[in-house]
């Protein structure tokens, strides 16, 4: 990954815009100068594809704000930090109307020369924009879907071989990352790019993944325009959600091509953004704000969201996992976000350094998962959202971003960790000179050098591909779990042995040692990702719950992903009962300077 490429030749610029009672969030990338000679908007996918494009889109901004151009990216009413809910009735109507005002802002700017980008969906709709504004100067379908109905398609496919779990047919339609209701699949499936006399654009670029022929249905409806044909490379790597992969070949023939057919005289930029806004209300009518802010000496990107009358809570710090930017998995931190602003709350959501929309550590890889970075950059969070009081803030964190919690509440205590379906269990990369890291288990370095040959050797009989596989199991210490899954019949008092002897800082004894600094904690966990907390360790969580200080609340079908939109409210509904509880309005709840007794 090439080094930061929102350099000092490019300003971007958080802001709100559109209807005041419903605003959208975007990004306003622009030449350092302020003179851009065109300018082009980016619409992007839905639900699990927005997650995977959205550091993309990022690159391509910055790269063609390099190259003179103004360039908009957005969210669309009811996804990611704009206003609404994917629920809401008119999604589809609520989108393109996004895309139009989206497309309005950056004409207000005075750019002569105007392109749109679609990916996915989001092609469908940046030519319906195309068609419906016309004169458009460029316009790039970028793995367009041929039709709506082929897009419901392949996420109800998605939905069930994919994430796991079952469509709700004719009731809707559960896609990763987002719900479709009944009226918006009806909306969404005569979904298509118009076909028309005239052409969408005065030119217009078509990328398609190699690996695929080109969509007759597409052609047919592009049939009399100039097209200019390419290949999408590296389109199946940047939509697998687990490596987001950035296709850098077709982000820079892409900007290219723009650079070429956008060309007017430049213009001075000089648009008023607005930097907050109301975003919702509580019960009683008082309205939820939200501003961005930037954080510490990286200008880590950020969101608050708190009530107009202030709050009297400890602020929440919500942790990413992985390489997610700030909205988190399907968007749970805005919901609960504003969830618990209603409540009372300070809330803040915001992208680990070298991810998302915040700046980069020096010869820090970016958009890399379980990034050694990321334990500082909630320190620095933490400090810059509560100068005053850093320790008096409640972390809240998934997967690897529960782990990240759980470290940096070890060396810092904090008042409250929430985490949910944390991974003790991955290789991160250390940083140079730097201690390992103490609540990561590992196999007990005497154990991997007797049983290292003799494993390989059993690895390579069955199969030479899994060598890596079991050696990485045995190094890291998820042998058991994946032994027991296997072998249920094993008894629990080996795997206490097992526990004891042969692993180094067990998830149960990290915990111990974080609820004995005086962390308030939450763990929420399927019944999938509890086996490795609690084999072995049985009489150690039944302890932890025994302290006061220490929760568990297991949900036996809860997926570790969390994409289905009933986990995720499953989720946001115990941790506002859990932090209201603990933390509400004249609750200050047990912390490191205040630890409680008795049950839970």
């Amino acid at each position: 990954m090439p080094a930061d490429l929102r350099a000092s030749r490019t300003v971007a610029q958080p802001f709100w815009f559109g209807p005041a009672d419903r605003p959208l969030f975007g990004w306003l990338h622009l030449p350092q100068d302020r003179d851009a000679r065109g300018g082009v908007v980016l619409c992007q996918p839905l639900g699990i594809e927005a997650a995977c494009v959205y550091f993309s889109y990022r690159l391509l901004a910055d790269r063609l704000a390099e190259l003179g151009l103004a360039v908009v990216r957005f969210d669309y009413d009811g996804t990611g930090d704009s206003a609404g809910l994917e629920t809401d009735a008119d999604r589809v109507g609520a989108w393109l109307a996004s895309v139009s005002a989206a497309t309005d802002v950056l004409a207000a700017t005075g750019v002569a020369s105007l392109g749109l980008v679609g990916v996915r969906i989001g092609a469908l709709f940046a030519a319906r924009e195309a068609a419906r504004r016309g004169g458009v100067d460029a316009l790039v379908l970028w793995d367009p879907c041929n039709s709506g109905r082929e897009f419901l398609r392949e996420q109800r496919f998605l939905r069930v071989m994919g994430t796991g779990g079952q469509d709700h047919g004719e009731t809707g339609v559960d896609a990763p990352g987002i719900r479709f209701e009944p009226e918006t699949v009806q909306e969404l499936s005569h979904l298509r790019i118009p076909e028309l006399d005239v052409p969408l654009a005065t030119r217009l670029l078509v990328l398609t993944p190699p690996e695929s022929s080109r969509p007759r249905g597409l052609e047919r409806r592009l049939a009399g325009m100039e097209v200019d044909w390419q290949d999408a490379t590296g389109q199946v790597e940047l939509l697998d959600s687990n490596l987001q992969t950035p296709p850098m070949d077709t982000i820079g023939r892409v900007a290219a091509w723009l650079s070429d057919a956008l060309h007017a005289d430049p213009v001075r930029v000089t648009l008023p953004l607005r930097q907050s806004a109301a975003v919702a209300a509580t019960g009683a009518g008082r309205p939820i704000l939200e501003h961005s802010v930037e954080l510490g000496i990286l200008r880590l990107f950020g969101i608050v969201t708190e009530r107009t009358d202030g709050s009297e809570s400890p602020t929440v710090v919500l942790v990413n996992e992985g390489n997610t930017h700030h909205i988190g998995q399907a968007r749970i931190w805005v919901d609960l976000a504003r969830e618990l602003a209603a409540s009372g709350f300070r809330v803040l959501r915001f992208d680990l350094s070298g991810n998302g929309d915040s700046g980069v550590r020096p010869g820090q890889v970016q958009h890399v998962s379980h990034a050694p970075e990321a334990i500082a950059d909630i320190r620095e969070a933490a400090l810059a959202v509560s100068p005053g009081h850093p320790a008096d803030v409640v972390l809240v964190g998934f997967c690897s971003g529960a782990y990240n919690a759980i470290e940096q509440a070890l060396e810092h205590p904090t008042r409250g960790v929430c985490i949910i379906n944390p991974v003790f269990s991955f290789p991160p990369p250390e940083p140079m000179g730097t201690h390992p890291r103490p609540a990561r288990q590992t196999t007990r370095p005497w154990f991997v050098d007797l049983v290292d040959g003799p494993v390989r050797w059993l690895a390579h009989r069955r199969s030479p591909t899994e060598v890596d596989r079991w050696t990485k199991a045995l190094r890291l210490g998820t042998w058991p779990s994946s032994l027991a899954q296997r072998r249920a019949g094993i008894p629990k008092p080996v795997w206490w042995l097992v526990s004891r002897a042969l692993l180094e800082h067990t998830p149960a004894a990290t915990l111990e040692r974080m609820v004995g600094a005086g962390v308030d904690t939450l763990l929420i966990t399927g019944a999938e990702d509890y086996l490795p907390i609690s084999l072995g360790s049985e009489c150690r969580m039944h302890e932890l719950k025994r302290s006061g200080r220490f929760r568990l609340v297991l949900l036996d079908e809860l997926g570790h992903a969390s994409w289905d939109r009933d986990d995720r409210l499953r989720l946001i509904k115990e941790l506002t009962d859990h932090l209201v509880g603990r933390f509400g309005p004249g609750r200050r709840g047990p912390g490191p300077s205040a630890p409680v007794d008795g049950p839970a």
